[in-house]
């Protein structure tokens, strides 16, 4: 969605101001510091704060409609570090959200996924980008009694009331070249005019394949320093063939 929304900026650009966690952007930042203050809320709250403060004042100079989104708002996901709740602390970030950003009164949209299908994502992403070491099967036992989406769409209302929280199933964007439908929908766009905005060709960020996925979890345990971690991880995501029993054949 981000990249569907980054290649429509300009189509849309005279209606929406759009923020998506583009290197070097406000956006991004929140979204990582959003993250860290879910996982040690008292080390991060001030950053956070600041960066709201920012924000409102970016904000307050721009009449458009904004679109601000980054899947980390809502906290760190399951697999980083300690994590294995369902967003504990999404009440507590909104809560900072409203006192900071305030007069402006934000409606929050949360795009959910088939449980199972997401967990199957969500343990690739934790191998992939969070150092996580466990196997599959150990993570689907530490994150079996985690909450469901309804409880956390239930606390978001508890902070803001139930009519500025809109939960959108992904399974129900109906066009994978045009992804965020709902979002646009809700944001004001008609769908005669979302279906003239330019389609994505493919899709990024797939998962890797199970050899790979394999092989970087065995590397995870290794602990390496991060700078040595992140090498490696580039060249499996670009050689991923070398870990497919049936992709390659000496």
């Amino acid at each position: 969605m981000h990249r569907f929304l980054t290649r429509n900026r300009d189509a849309l650009g005279a209606r929406f101001d759009i923020r998506v966690p583009e290197k070097g952007t406000l956006t991004r930042a929140l979204g990582r510091t959003c993250a860290l203050y879910s996982l040690k809320p008292a080390a991060h709250e001030a950053s956070l704060v600041d960066l709201l403060t920012k924000l409102r004042a970016e904000l307050e100079s721009d009449d458009r409609v904004c679109i601000i989104s980054h899947e980390n708002i809502v906290g760190a996901m399951m697999g980083r570090r300690g994590s294995r709740e369902l967003y504990p602390r999404v009440g507590d970030i909104l809560a900072l959200f409203e006192t900071h950003l305030a007069p402006f009164q934000p409606d929050y949209v949360l795009y959910t996924r088939e449980r199972s299908s997401w967990l199957r994502s969500v343990y690739n992403q934790a191998v992939k980008s969070d150092g996580y070491a466990g196997t599959r099967s150990e993570f689907a036992a530490e994150t079996a009694e985690a909450r469901d989406w309804s409880a956390v769409a239930d606390e978001m209302a508890s902070v803001v009331g139930s009519d500025r929280v809109r939960v959108c199933a992904l399974e129900d964007d109906t066009t994978d070249d045009r992804p965020g439908r709902q979002l646009l929908r809700f944001a004001g766009l008609t769908d005669a005019e979302i279906d003239t905005l330019e389609p994505l060709a493919g899709r990024s960020n797939q998962s890797l394949n199970e050899g790979s996925l394999e092989f970087m979890r065995q590397l995870n345990d290794l602990r390496l320093a991060q700078p040595a971690r992140k090498k490696v991880a580039e060249l499996v995501k670009h050689n991923q063939s070398l870990f497919d029993p049936n992709g390659h054949k000496a």
